[in-house]
């Protein structure tokens, strides 16, 4: 008996000698050290992925010699080398600002932002690319005669953590897209808005993202000299 219950032991997911390490830290822009969230963290060796929270936050198991890689679109990725002295302590991983030549690039019909969203798509593929194991369901039509196989999502803590990132990117998604719609250049040329009364401005009258998707260039430009209007007069 007492040999099967140091078996038992030496079993346990929490026993010392099978006891995950993890990096962790936050995730930082350079240039004014704000906060990255949706940062994409690859632990190549080991190929798990995991994203920075919206506070910058990372957790990713890893283990000394692992390579981790941090990945954001409009950043240069940064690659670390991992050792036994970082899975100890906090890492801050400060992420540079990629350098734009033209800002109005465009590759044949596409736009910054159109680009921009497909880099996205392929950097969280791993959270698209979900593999759900079919059941077959007994779905009766109306002559008692019928099966029709449905894919059904098992509900294991790994599926509905993919589904709530996945919720979460389209979520920033139509963010970047309200983004592109309502710049903060478009808005400032327009207004000639700057400093303090143009972050006042964007706060303030930023439209929604169903507008901007319904809305025609004319729409936003209209939009934006009418919020102005009230933003003069303190309405």
């Amino acid at each position: 008996m007492r040999q099967i219950t140091y078996l038992l032991l030496f079993m346990l997911p929490g026993f010392a000698g099978f006891a995950q390490q993890f990096l962790t830290g936050k995730v930082s822009k350079k240039e004014n050290l704000e906060a990255l969230s949706s940062v994409n963290i690859y632990n190549q060796t080991q190929r798990r992925h995991k994203l920075s929270d919206e506070a910058g936050n990372y957790r990713i198991v890893a283990e000394p010699g692992d390579i981790v890689i941090f990945s954001c679109v409009g950043y240069i990725a940064d690659t670390i080398a991992v050792s036994a002295k970082i899975l100890g302590a906090e890492l801050p991983v400060l992420l540079d600002l990629r350098p734009v030549l033209l800002q109005a690039v465009t590759v044949g019909s596409l736009s910054n932002y159109q680009l921009d969203s497909l880099e996205r798509r392929q950097a969280y593929s791993w959270i698209y690319e979900q593999k759900r194991q079919p059941v077959v369901e007994d779905q009766r039509q109306g002559d008692g005669v019928g099966i029709e196989l449905n894919v059904i999502p098992h509900g294991t803590s790994e599926v509905r953590q993919r589904l709530q990132l996945k919720k979460r990117i389209l979520r920033e998604e139509e963010q970047h897209y309200v983004n592109f719609r309502f710049s903060a250049d478009y808005v400032s040329r327009l207004t000639h808005l700057e400093g303090d009364s143009l972050k006042q401005f964007m706060v303030r009258y930023r439209p929604t993202y169903n507008f901007c998707r319904t809305a025609a260039n004319i729409d936003i430009l209209v939009y934006i000299n009418d919020s102005f209007r009230k933003f003069e007069n303190k309405e």
